[in-house]
């Protein structure tokens, strides 16, 4: 069966401006227009109106580098050009991480629940599997490359995690936990420390020089809940964990022992819905994350909306919430481009390009 296409395929209606309110207004004053516009319907029932419904920015201090990039955000609007289909060029069953690769960009790197970690073109040959598991019963829930190392890492269903050359050698391959391994990721900056995070609550910080086994971890940071990624900022300083369930949470290199923020934010997780993971902005101190509203948490109001959240990774403080009525789904995945100004946000089978908008003349 052909894939469905993306929505941008297709005739789109006009792009939605994401408007600057003149006051700030709090959960409960959204409730009613939060009301009306459920009442609507989907985009594909009805023409977007201009109404991109964008949470206030509180009254906090942003810090210096910070404050243009969240006045773009104010600016950013709904993308409206129409994206190719490629078909049939994936592994089978779901794609659980892809990575372009430095060489080559009409080439990636693909990890699947078809128990496969593989290099592949755009046009859908297949150029080198790393890893194949040939069972149902174990699949690849997560990849990283190092060019400057020339390295591939894997990590699979059920503990294990494959360091492998980018020729195709298999390095080492180790039980490193107790569960599933949802997220490995390089530090940009010294590729080989290697961080990895479980389903086990726990996310271990590893010397990709020193691994003999699952006891040779630098650091072993244990959460409350199983977690679905762990992500080095741009600068490798820095750490970011999003467990399943409310917490986001910030280390540094620096400390490892303890976090610098414990950021509360709902992320609960189920089984049929792809993982929430909060990421890094490229060049600025700020965290995104898609928000799934938890009603046995103190913290939620009624109507509490889906919303791409925006928070300073140094105090941890909500900067500024991003909504499209048209598209009120869960945001499973957010990223930015290199430069910093587009983000794309995952939404089921809906892909959200945000971005500045051009100056007015």
């Amino acid at each position: 069966m052909a894939p469905k296409k993306c929505p941008e395929t297709q005739k789109s209606p006009d792009a939605a401006l994401l408007l600057k309110s003149k006051s700030r207004r709090s959960p409960q004053e959204l409730e009613p227009e939060a009301k009306k516009l459920r009442a609507q319907g989907p985009v594909s029932s009805r023409k977007c109106q201009s109404c991109c419904l964008l949470a206030e920015l509180s009254s906090l201090q942003i810090p210096p580098r910070s404050s243009s990039i969240i006045r773009d955000l104010y600016q950013h609007k709904l993308g409206k050009g129409s994206w190719p289909s490629l078909q049939q060029i994936g592994a089978g069953g779901s794609i659980t991480g892809l990575k372009f690769s430095h060489l080559n960009p009409n080439q990636f790197f693909a990890s699947s629940m078809e128990g496969t970690t593989r290099l592949q073109d755009l046009k859908g040959n297949i150029l080198q599997v790393y890893t194949s598991s040939n069972s149902c019963k174990v699949w690849f829930c997560s990849l990283d490359v190092s060019a400057k190392s020339q390295v591939v890492v894997t990590g699979d269903n059920v503990g294990h995690v494959i360091l492998l050359h980018t020729d195709g050698k298999q390095l080492w391959n180790f039980k490193l936990h107790k569960k599933k391994v949802a997220h490995v990721a390089l530090n940009p900056c010294c590729d080989w420390l290697l961080a990895t995070a479980s389903v086990d609550q726990t996310v271990k910080i590893w010397d990709l020089r020193q691994i003999n086994g699952k006891t040779s971890f630098l650091y072993s940071l244990p959460h409350r809940h199983a977690v679905n990624a762990a992500c080095f900022s741009p600068d490798g300083a820095r750490l970011l964990t999003t467990d399943q369930n409310n917490e986001i949470r910030v280390y540094s290199a620096s400390q490892w022992d303890r976090p610098l923020n414990l950021i509360s934010h709902p992320h609960r997780h189920f089984q049929h819905l792809t993982p929430i993971k909060a990421t890094w902005h490229p060049r600025h101190n700020l965290i995104v994350v898609g928000r799934y509203p938890d009603p046995n948490l103190k913290s939620c109001v009624p109507y509490e909306l889906r919303t791409i959240d925006v928070f300073d990774g140094s105090s941890g403080k909500m900067m500024c919430q991003l909504y499209d009525p048209g598209y009120s789904g869960i945001t499973s995945l957010n990223e930015f481009n290199p430069m910093g100004d587009t983000l794309a946000s995952a939404m089921g089978y809906h892909i959200l390009i945000w971005r500045q908008e051009e100056a007015m003349s």
